[in-house]
């Protein structure tokens, strides 16, 4: 695809200018003639370099200024635009003014948004229109800042905890290498010209010499194989939803991602169901405001079960993410007109516990990879010494 300039004229009379892609310049002007447009000055521009994704802490920032936006009530395509000249980030500059462009063309926002998937989240457009849809845009946006602020945090204190310790790691292992590449085959050759008994462990330190290179090479398919999965399961929708699942897996961390996540759904869903929206479609927006594949199939689970007319607390039961008390309080509160509200005060109760599982990682992980290694040097020095000992008591 090309990228043109243009220049033009509304019905109106206003005049209008930015950029459109296309096969070729007949393309480009049929489709600027369909959307209404005279005058139009047409020139290819200058093909750009590749658009780089938005870092975390930019989309963060660039989330939480959408959202002041959409709460002030202030026309969104100006608003961007006199942000973009506030902002000191190019990248942000650029999504800013090429979005105020589409929506002056009359594309909605999510659309608008989801275009820019090579520089945004590829589920952005969804939260949007899920936000658009049940009228609470800036809560929604909102509640995703604060979900992705709590797991930035949440990745910052798992790097404070494992830093000191994993430093020392390193050093205890290249410490170790030198150990069972240097020193334990001379002692293994005078073990054996004692023709001295060896302890289990030291026969297992010098197995592990014996066979280093081999043990490498596993090791480092070990800690390659999450990485290539990772990367490969980002490419379907079925590896995006087993791979969230093996995360959600992982005790202590996968918990706090989970009531995360957790939390922002029933915020996003007491916004829907207090603005009228039918609980199905309540519950399917709510899921796009979390963009988790795994809250989408509970979600779509959940508003099938609705829509029959079957028990919501039952079909909790089988969800992964959504909890069975999301179930048994659509069931006690069918009857009232305090569910948002209930649902509200269920959000703030999983905000809490992962705000509790932040502090147990932080008072533990690093503790606990300290004694890890501890335990690996304190193995390394008694294997070593153990014969010692034992041709020491043989020789008095």
């Amino acid at each position: 695809m090309n990228v043109f300039d243009y220049s033009a004229q509304c019905e109106a009379g206003a005049a209008i200018s930015g950029t459109i892609e296309a096969a070729d310049t007949e393309s480009a002007m049929k489709q600027l003639v369909t959307m209404g447009l005279g005058n139009i000055e047409l020139t290819q521009s200058r093909a750009s370099p590749p658009r780089r994704s938005m870092g975390r802490e930019d989309f963060i920032f660039f989330n939480e200024q959408l959202a002041s936006l959409a709460k002030t009530g202030i026309c969104l395509d100006a608003g961007l635009r006199q942000l973009a000249r506030d902002v000191g980030s190019p990248g942000i500059q650029r999504v800013l003014n090429e979005t105020a462009d589409d929506l002056e063309r009359g594309e909605p926002l999510d659309k608008a948004l989801g275009a820019r998937t090579g520089q945004l989240p590829e589920l952005y457009g969804s939260v949007i229109r899920a936000g658009v849809q049940s009228g609470q845009l800036a809560g929604t946006l909102l509640n995703l800042s604060h979900h992705l602020r709590l797991l930035s945090d949440t990745r910052r204190l798992i790097v404070e905890a494992v830093t000191y310790p994993l430093s020392v790691l390193v050093i205890a292992l290249a410490l170790f290498s030198f150990i069972l590449a240097f020193i334990v085959p001379h002692f293994a050759e005078i073990f054996e010209d004692f023709d001295a008994r060896l302890p289990g462990l030291t026969q297992i330190v010098i197995d592990v010499a014996a066979h280093g290179p081999q043990i490498l090479i596993v090791v480092v398919i070990v800690v390659l194989l999450p990485v290539l999965l990772y990367l490969t399961s980002r490419s379907s929708a079925g590896g995006r939803f087993r791979f969230e699942r093996a995360i959600h897996a992982i005790p202590v961390l996968g918990r706090l991602i989970s009531d995360s996540i957790r939390s922002r759904f029933l915020r996003a869903a007491a916004f829907a169901l207090r603005t009228g929206i039918p609980l199905p479609e309540a519950l399917r927006l709510a899921a796009d405001a979390t963009a988790s594949p795994v809250v989408r199939r509970d979600a779509e689970l959940l508003a099938g079960q609705v829509e029959k007319g079957g028990s919501v607390f039952e079909a909790c039961r089988s969800t992964f993410v959504i909890p069975p008390i999301f179930g048994y309080s659509l069931e006690v509160c069918a009857e009232r007109d305090n569910l948002p509200e209930v649902l509200g005060q269920l959000a703030r109760s999983y905000e809490s516990r992962t705000a509790h599982s932040q502090s147990m990682l932080r008072s533990w992980l690093g503790p606990a990879l300290i004694v890890v290694v501890g335990a690996v040097i304190a193995v390394c020095i008694l294997a070593m010494f153990l014969p010692l000992v034992s041709l020491m008591n043989s020789v008095c």
